[in-house]
């Protein structure tokens, strides 16, 4: 143990280093105590330096609080004050020194904070022990630990790193000094020693410096320069005609040229281009042209297949045309065949007959007058062509009509002229429709008329509800309608348009993502309100599809998420003749709401649907259910009713059926005039 263990109460002392020393202890430990007393204080003697002081009452606990801190239960201000050089030591600190540079006691903790001269208390340490130095008289701060010697004291002396800081770091003025080199060194960094001269600077091997007007005679460069007179471009943009390029720069800008370089080859009807950086041109031979390369010399020559006009060579499976060309001294004989055969005669080339006797199908122009006899169907062959038939105004065409006829011809036209006072009397009445165009509009028996492919013109501008519509009338009307909006989610409050619609957000419940449209429809300022989408960070931008008074006013917008706005439609109802950023802009919920009293229901939800079920509905007002929709289905007793057809109503003024008979007869009367 250390002396700083022991404690101020004598009473309290009842044991040193394990030996027992309390009141009635066995003679045989008297001398034991004694030996272990003298071990602790020649202990303080080995390090005389350094002492561990305690509270006062028992050993000091130093807790640590930062890298830079620690606290202790006790006011040790008087012992622990400011620039008192310490020795923290820790088992994952080490041995580390500095001073305190604040000590403040507030009940029931000191807390001291270091100054330290390199490290700082380690994390895993969460004790320590703190040495202060031995030099300790008053007054308070006997060593003054001051870097710039500020007080100046005469008595008082100064700390080891306070005086090495203070030759370090000071400004000393020298005059008529003699500094021997050869005995002494000058060290410092360029920029200091050009600091420190007042004509000139300094240029050395291994730094970096700027020489100006400057001569170098026969340098050696054997490293890479720089410079603004050294110029690495790949693309030799500068074009100086002072700076040097770099060999990179060099060998760049040459391959890029070469490979920018196309070698453009034509045949007299067609061009190829050769990439001279990459690709290779080849010299070849063809039919009876051989190619060789040796050196640099590409050398085409013909072979043996090749004919000339001054060589002898036999020719062999050649054509030659007659009408180009001129065969002179072949005699007959030589001809491998000399005679040719009409119908049987062989006649030698170069010979003559009179009366040869060959087949009237190999003749061209024989006279007719020459032709006596009977022709049978046998000798025909193919036939005889239509226009020598009759008086020769059939043609081959239409003489084929006739084919497969089964009887007289004009019997079956006339009973085809026969006309029919409805289209039911024809023989086919479904083909006479489609080749009338009119499709189903001849058959009375159906209240619908389709027409598919054509148009229906002439039309008036409806009057009446049964009238039809006109495209015109129509696209008057659309016109003046307002689609809905769709919003991800709407506003409860006033936000910051700054920062308050960014991505992570929440608004209303729903964290927002970069680009969903939120109405703004809450705030303070009423200016404000509108479409707003979200952004990654920053300030919110308005929608751009509704970033004007025009586009807003009078837009629905339905919001798809809320805990408070989930499926809520709202009206904007500013006049649109106002200006964006002065005239204000209102949202009016237009969702019902719940009105009266509904009792005994049974109310089931299936998606956006909802059922009514259980005892009789009874209201002492209106019943109205804040859903997307009631599914026609759920509404009467008849279940075939899909929502599409319920959707059919739209739009309907007087009864249905009515209205489908009266149309019945005005559609069947327009059909048959069609028709007929």
């Amino acid at each position: 143990m250390t002396v700083s263990s022991y404690s101020t109460t004598a009473s309290s002392n009842t044991a040193i280093n394990g030996v027992n020393i309390s009141e009635g202890m066995s003679p045989s430990d008297v001398n034991n105590a004694i030996r272990e007393q003298l071990k602790d204080v020649r202990s303080v003697w080995n390090d005389k330096e350094w002492f561990l002081l305690g509270d006062g009452d028992g050993t000091t606990t130093f807790t640590r609080a930062s890298a830079t801190s620690i606290t202790v239960a006790a006011d040790i201000t008087s012992t622990h004050h400011v620039g008192r050089r310490v020795k923290v030591i820790g088992s994952n600190t080490g041995t580390i020194f500095g001073k305190i540079a604040t000590s403040a006691y507030s009940s029931p903790n000191t807390t001291l904070t270091f100054t330290f001269d390199s490290g700082t208390i380690n994390s895993g340490d969460t004790t320590v022990s703190v040495y202060v130095g031995s030099v300790f008289t008053n007054p308070a701060n006997p060593v003054v630990d001051e870097d710039n010697m500020a007080s100046d004291s005469a008595i008082l002396p100064p700390s080891q790193q306070s005086t090495k800081a203070f030759v370090t770091s000071g400004t000393v003025t020298l005059s008529n000094k003699s500094i021997a080199l050869g005995s002494n060194t000058l060290s410092g960094t360029t920029a200091q020693f050009n600091s420190a001269l007042s004509d000139g600077s300094f240029a050395t091997l291994a730094g970096t410096e700027t020489l100006t007007n400057k001569t170098l005679t026969s340098p050696v460069l054997n490293t890479a320069i720089s410079g603004t007179a050294f110029k690495d471009e790949d693309d030799m943009s500068s074009d100086s005609a002072t700076a040097v390029a770099s060999q990179q720069s060099i060998k760049a800008y040459v391959d890029s040229q070469l490979t920018a370089q196309d070698l453009d080859i034509s045949d007299g009807s067609s061009t190829i281009a050769i990439d001279l950086d990459s690709e290779t041109l080849g010299l070849l031979g063809g039919t009876g042209i051989d190619s060789t390369a040796s050196g640099n010399n590409v050398t085409f020559a013909i072979d043996s297949t090749v004919a000339t006009l001054t060589g002898s060579q036999t020719l062999t499976n050649k054509t030659i045309s007659g009408s180009s060309n001129t065969l002179s001294n072949i005699a007959n004989s030589s001809l491998a065949n000399s005679t040719v055969s009409y119908g049987g005669v062989s006649l030698a080339l170069g010979a003559s007959d009179a009366t040869p006797a060959f087949d009237l199908q190999d003749a061209t122009s024989y006279p007719a007058s020459a032709l006596t006899g009977t022709v049978s169907n046998s000798q025909l062959g193919t036939g005889i062509d239509a226009t020598k038939v009759a008086d020769g105004s059939v043609t081959n065409a239409e003489f084929q009509f006739i084919n497969t006829l089964s009887s007289n011809a004009q019997t079956q036209l006339d009973a085809k002229v026969a006309k029919a006072s409805n289209l039911s009397d024809l023989a086919s009445a479904s083909t006479a429709r489609s080749n009338l165009g009119l499709g189903t509009m001849a058959v009375q028996n159906s209240a619908t008329v389709s027409i598919s492919g054509g148009t229906i013109t002439g039309l008036s501008t409806p009057s009446n509800n049964s009238d039809v519509a006109i495209k015109s009338y129509v696209d008057d009307a659309v016109a003046g309608l307002r689609t809905r909006t769709i919003a991800e989610v709407a506003t409860t409050a006033n936000v910051n348009l700054s920062n308050g619609l960014e991505a992570g957000d929440t608004i209303d419940g729903v964290t927002l993502v970069a680009g969903d449209r939120v109405l703004v429809k809450d705030q303070s300022t009423a200016t404000e309100n509108g479409l707003y989408l979200a952004v990654s960070s920053g300030a919110a931008s308005r929608d751009p599809e509704h970033d004007t008074i025009a586009e807003l006013s009078g837009g629905m917008v339905v919001v798809n998420q809320g805990s408070t706005n989930d499926n809520k439609i709202f009206l904007c109802t500013t006049d649109s003749d106002g200006s964006l950023g002065s005239t204000n802009i209102t949202y009016t919920q237009v969702t019902p709401s719940n009105t009266g009293t509904v009792t005994s229901i049974g109310l089931t939800q299936s998606g956006s649907e909802f059922s009514i079920s259980g005892s009789p509905v009874t209201s002492a007002g209106n019943i109205t259910l804040d859903v997307n929709r009631i599914s026609a289905t759920k509404i009467g007793g008849n279940s075939n009713v899909s929502d599409t057809e319920y959707g059919f109503l739209d739009g309907v003024t007087s009864s249905i059926q009515t209205q489908i008979d009266a149309k019945a007869g005005a559609g069947f009367a327009v059909a048959m005039a069609i028709a007929l």
